[in-house]
């Protein structure tokens, strides 16, 4: 180790880092880590909304994650914030369904628990940074502190933060920015981490890895049975519920018997209509075809992290979480640009109200907003 690396060492002994620990295997290397680079670290578990029947998954996970910071030898703290999930998380999924639109929780999770209420508690407490095992890096640029991408592009969760104030982003850090996952499970082993072989958690985090998303939300939404239409009217089956159907799916409503036939295509969800409570599905040519006529996108309660962004510029844009970037250029909407229309060069597929759009300029986040 070079003097340097002392130094930094003994610097970093008088810098207080609250870890988000989940009880997976990022979260527990990215304490790793930072212990290991001498900082001062308490790791926190923090208890979020779980609905009748999932507590058991809630209750392991805590217990993952308060073993990882005994064997670390480091302080763990237990945030109760099931309230505040359950009011700006929970709440904003079901409503977003019962609306017709296509809610996020994992980036309101960001915004409101991991990046607001957790960290509002971290620092009331004392902390001078909180850090996550998010794959995102920032970099300080100008006296600006930008989000990047994960070096690790398959697993680069910028998308998922691209909601969060550049306020708190000044003072998070994100350990696992510069690895990629074969190099976070090989440092999982060398710490002795029990959780190096854990499986990577899927889905929303109050519903649990095992619970199908639409089954789930058959708890809150009643199902209701409707027609389904083609592109010309006509009714060709039945569907249980709008609200469980996004826009590009396959699934969620059958084929009535007298409308099948051995050569008959595979149908997409093209058009969901709450009011009348039908859903119009179509081949996939037709999708595509009626998508092409969506190029221009209107996204608002926009949140900008590096600037805002710049007219008859040509940015990256991404519809949902690791999915294809697409060129388009910007036209702003109000003197806040806080509503902004996106001008894709090429049909994003199957965007829908209540997904974000995220803008990026290389492999700067510099935010987005929500589709209306």
């Amino acid at each position: 180790m070079s003097t340097t690396d002392i130094k930094n060492k003994q610097e970093c002994r008088s810098i207080k880092v609250f870890v988000a620990v989940s009880g997976g295997v990022d979260s527990s290397v990215a304490l790793a880590l930072l212990k290991g680079q001498g900082y001062d670290v308490t790791g926190v578990y923090f208890k979020t909304y779980k609905p009748d029947g999932n507590r058991e998954y809630c209750k392991e996970q805590g217990m993952d994650a308060q073993a990882v910071c005994k064997h670390l030898n480091v302080p763990f703290k237990v945030f109760d914030l099931e309230h505040e999930y359950e009011q700006k998380v929970f709440n904003y999924m079901i409503e977003g369904y019962k609306a017709g639109r296509t809610p996020n929780p994992d980036i309101l999770c960001n915004k409101e628990i991991k990046f607001g209420v957790f960290a509002h508690k971290a620092f009331q407490q004392g902390a001078d940074y909180i850090a996550t095992g998010h794959y995102a890096r920032v970099k300080e640029s100008h006296g600006k502190t930008m989000l990047l991408k994960g070096i690790d592009h398959s697993k680069d969760q910028s998308y998922f933060l691209s909601q969060v104030s550049n306020k708190t982003l000044e003072r998070t850090l994100f350990p696992l920015g510069e690895m990629k996952k074969s190099e976070v499970r090989e440092f999982a082993k060398y710490y002795g981490l029990h959780t190096a072989s854990k499986k990577d958690s899927q889905g929303i985090c109050f519903i649990g890895q095992e619970i199908d998303v639409k089954e789930f939300l058959k708890r809150y939404i009643q199902e209701q049975e409707g027609e389904v239409i083609d592109v010309d009217g006509k009714v060709i089956g039945k569907h249980k519920g709008v609200h469980f159907s996004t826009i590009g799916e396959r699934h969620g409503f059958t084929i009535l018997p007298s409308c099948q036939s051995t050569h008959m295509p595979r149908f997409f969800v093209i058009e969901r209509d709450i009011q009348n409570n039908t859903l119009t599905v179509g081949t996939k040519e037709q999708l595509e075809a009626i998508q092409k006529t969506k190029k221009e996108i209107i996204i608002n309660n926009c949140n900008w992290l590096s600037g805002r962004p710049v007219e008859n510029y040509v940015y990256d844009c991404r519809v949902r979480h690791r999915g294809e970037l697409y060129k388009a250029d910007v036209l702003i909407q109000d003197e806040d640009s806080q509503t902004i229309q996106i001008n894709f060069k090429e049909t994003p597929y199957a965007p829908a109200p209540g997904q974000f759009i995220a803008l990026y300029d290389s492999d700067v986040c510099i935010g987005g907003g929500e589709i209306i």
